[in-house]
Formats: C-alpha cells, structure tokens, sequence
C-alpha cells in the first residue's frame, strides 16, 4: 500500500507545480507537458513488463527494486537542473511506478484467500484511489509554501522507509528456473507502439487539431502497433500480455466494467478541479481541499467493501457504485459559478466518493479470483493497464466535449445577442452608465461596457459546456451499468477455471 500510494500520488501531484517549473526553466507550454506526457508513456509501457518480470525475478525482489528506482528517480527529479533532466527523471520514476501498483495488487492476491482477498483490497485500494485525489492539494500546498521540489522530495523518506520495510517483511521469493518463460520482444515492442501513439494521439489530440498531420502520425502508429500486436500475440507461446484471461468470464466481465467506470471517473475528476479554478475563481489548495471530503468518503466505503461484496455480491455492488457516480455527475447539470460550495459541489463528490467504494474493491476481487494464481500477476496488469488506457481516454473525451461544446453554446449566445439587438442595446447602455460613474472617460466606458458583455458571454458558454460534458460523463457510467449485469451474483471466493467465451 505504502508503495502503491506514492506512485498513484505522483501521477496527480506535479500538475499544480507545472507553472513554477516553467518559470524556474523558462520553459514553454508544450514543452513543460512532457513532464506529464513522459510519465504517463513510460507508467503504461512499461507496466506490462510486470507478469514476465514477476515470474523471472520473483515478487519481492520486483517490487523492493521497483521502490528502490521511484525513490532514486524522485530524487533525481527534486534535482533536476533543467527541464530535459527533469524530464528524463520522471521516465524513470515512471518506470518504478508501472511496477509497484500490479505487483502490489498481484503479491495480496497470492498471501490472502480468495475469502479474505476483497477486505485486504478494500484497505490496499485506499493508496490506488486516495492517492491521486490528495495529489493536488498536497501539491499545492508544498509548491507554495516551500518550491516545487519538494513535491518529489517528500517520497524519499517514504520511499526508504518502504524499502526496508519490504526487504524485512515480504516473505524470500521461490522461484522455479526450469518454468521461465522467454521474454516476448516482438510482442513488447508492437504494444508499445500502440500505448506510445494511442495515448499521445490522446493526450496532444486538442491541441493539436484531431485531423493534423501529427494525431493521424500517431492513430497510425498506434493502429500498425495493435495489429502487430495482435498477430504475435496468437502465434507465439508466451506472450508479454496474456490475452487468454478474456476466456474467463468473470474476468472479461470485470475489464469492462473497469473501462467504463475508468473513463467516467477520470474524466471527471479532471473536469471538476478546472471549473473550480477556471470558472470560480479559486486556487490550487481550495479546489484540493473541496475535493477533500470525497477522498475521505472513498476510504471509509472501502474499507467495509468486504462485508458488502459478502452480503450483496458484486453484481449488487457494481450497479449500486456506477449508480451512485452517475448521479454525482448528473447533479451538476445546472452547475454554475454562483453554486454552493456545499450542496452544489461538495454533495456531489460525497456520492461519487461512496460510488468508487463500492466498486473497486468488489470488482478487482472478483477479476483475481476467477483466474488461477499462476495468473495473478498477468491478470493484475491487464486490469491497471485498462485502468490507465480508461482513464487517458475519459480525460481525453470529456475534454474533447468541453472544448466543443463551449464553442457551440458561444456560436449560439454570440448569436442571440445580435438578434436582440435592443435588448443588447440597453444592457450596453445601462454598463456604460455605471462605468461613467465609477469615474471612468467617456471612450473608456464603451470598452468597459463591451468587455464586460463579452466576458459574460464567454463564462455562460464555458459553464453550459461543463454542464454538457457531465451529463455525457453520467451517461457514460450508465453504459458501465449494462456491462455490470456481466458481473456475478454471488462473490467469487473460489480460483476460477478456463471458461470459453461464447
């Protein structure tokens, strides 16, 4: 858990930063996204190394080494004397971090019983989920009280700490040399060309232009990856992603549902905190703090996820959970910036926090124990692989719907203000009364009056595009709530056997 929190919290915690390292580097910001984009390529390429990496080193020297490198990288970071340094430090962090969070996952699914294994994913799932919530407040807080480097500085006593610990408490690996699997190189290679040009093709898509020369350079890559991909992975013996889990049920009921909920959830987590800033007007620290409860309301719901998924199964879970994030979401249907900080934005995040509660602990338990244990480590980082791939895609998407959506509702408000003339007329009018008796010149006024109009246009058609793209958020989990009738009645406390799909 120890480890899987400072990765999970180093995704989110840098973003506040970014400002004060462009000013420190005097950097541009295209060029101060790599230090997101870097992480984010070299998180999801290297985490399915994992599987392959577990079987031939062992689970405890993986993971005490994959802490080892975070915490070094971490240092490097806080070190970093330009922006190349500093980014090529968040590749390796990166590196350490893609390791951490599935063999976590993987080594509690070997110790625990499939009984045991939804309680101790409830309690271990906290630093998967906490982590990114309390990213940016805690980011913002250190960034300005004492300087950006000290978001990277924080992990080195945890990370140490974390090492020792492992080293003395994890169990001495058992290793069978005459089972190791070959390395799949080809395999590898093509699927990183797929993460590397699907989630850049993502990431950069807005900015960019979605038909520019340089998305439909990554879609291609990204499509000549897959099919690559796919074709080695049917012909070869070992593959570095073991496509065969789909031919467990349960499992591929559990993907699906994680997909869904992925993309609803990151999406907007990264809708929330921009309105906040954007459109309401308040720092890094408040919006992190607003967000706050909801953080708290995740890890009191997880830990009870083991009684739940006893009692309900995590069929029950799974639509109660996607139920409840796709109200949170539809409430803010009619957010705008004079909501209340507590009903309007606060309520909400407390559903949405008791929704993940209910769902990530059921539904990762049910993914590990319809596979054999031999598979664990596979099946664990296929399932943060979908998670990652989810959620690039859900920021991406609503991201996508907001810009487009705030360009309509400003065609359409642009529009009406011109027929209603009149109307438009007097409000002019009544703008440039007051600004003359704020003291203002007479050609001052009229500018006043304008920017004024203008200004309020813009904020009406930016608050109409947040409120569109959560109701797609929200229809989005609906879509999850379908794939949930996949998920089993009961909770799966036995390993599963091969199934094939029909």
């Amino acid at each position: 858990m120890v480890g899987t929190l400072m990765s999970a919290l180093d995704s989110s915690i840098v973003n506040v930063s970014l400002p004060k390292i462009m000013a420190d580097f005097g950097a541009s910001v295209d060029d101060i996204e790599w230090v997101i984009t870097g992480y984010m390529l070299s998180f999801a390429t290297f985490m399915p190394l994992t599987g392959w990496l577990r079987d031939r080193f062992g689970p405890k020297l993986l993971y005490t080494t994959a802490l080892i490198v975070f915490t070094a990288a971490s240092l490097m970071c806080g070190l970093a004397w330009n922006l190349s340094s500093l980014v090529a430090a968040r590749v390796l962090q990166a590196v350490g971090g893609g390791a951490l969070t599935p063999i976590g996952l993987a080594m509690i699914s070997d110790v625990f019983s499939p009984k045991e294994r939804p309680r101790a994913l409830g309690y271990w799932g906290m630093g998967a989920v906490v982590g990114p919530t309390f990213g940016p407040t805690l980011g913002g807080y250190l960034t300005n009280q004492v300087s950006w480097r000290s978001i990277f500085m924080i992990n080195l006593p945890i990370g140490i700490v974390g090492a020792i610990w492992a080293i003395t408490t994890l169990r001495k690996d058992k290793i069978s040399h005459a089972h190791r699997k070959p390395f799949d190189l080809a395999g590898f290679l093509f699927l990183s060309m797929f993460l590397v040009g699907f989630l850049l093709g993502l990431s950069k898509g807005e900015r960019e232009g979605w038909t520019s020369a340089y998305i439909l350079a990554c879609w291609a890559v990204a499509i000549s990856g897959l099919v690559g991909f796919l074709t080695v992975e049917f012909l070869i013996r070992h593959p570095v992603l073991d496509l065969q889990l789909f031919s467990y049920p349960i499992f591929t009921a559990s993907a699906i549902v994680t997909f869904a909920r992925s993309v609803a959830l990151y999406g907007g987590t990264f809708l929330l905190p921009l309105f906040l800033q954007q459109l309401m007007g308040l720092d890094e620290i408040e919006s992190g703090l607003i967000l706050l409860p909801g953080a708290l309301i995740i890890a009191v719901v997880m830990t009870q996820s083991s009684r739940m998924n006893e009692k309900l199964g995590p069929r029950l879970c799974c639509w109660i959970g996607l139920a409840l994030v796709a109200v949170s979401m539809f409430l803010y249907y009619d957010i705008d910036v004079n909501t209340s900080i507590g009903m309007g934005i606060i309520a909400p995040t407390l559903l949405r926090g008791a929704g993940i509660g209910f769902l990530i602990a059921p539904i990762t338990a049910a993914a590990m124990n319809a596979v054999p244990t031999e598979k664990t480590a596979a099946a664990s980082a296929m399932l943060n692989l979908i998670q990652q791939v989810a959620g690039s895609v859900g920021i991406a998407l609503l991201g996508m719907i907001l810009s487009n959506r705030t360009q309509f509702h400003l065609a359409v408000l642009g529009n009406a203000i011109q027929r209603d003339a009149p109307v438009t007329v007097e409000v002019t009018h009544s703008l440039y009364y007051w600004a003359r008796l704020l003291g203002y010149s007479s050609s001052e006024s009229g500018q006043v009056a304008h920017a004024l109009i203008v200004g309020h246009v813009q904020s009406s058609a930016s608050v109409a595009g947040f409120e569109d793209s959560f109701i797609v958020g929200g229809v989005i989990v609906i879509f999850g709530l379908v794939a949930a009738a996949l998920m089993p009645k009961d909770a799966v406390l036995t390993e599963g056997e091969p199934i094939a799909l029909e």
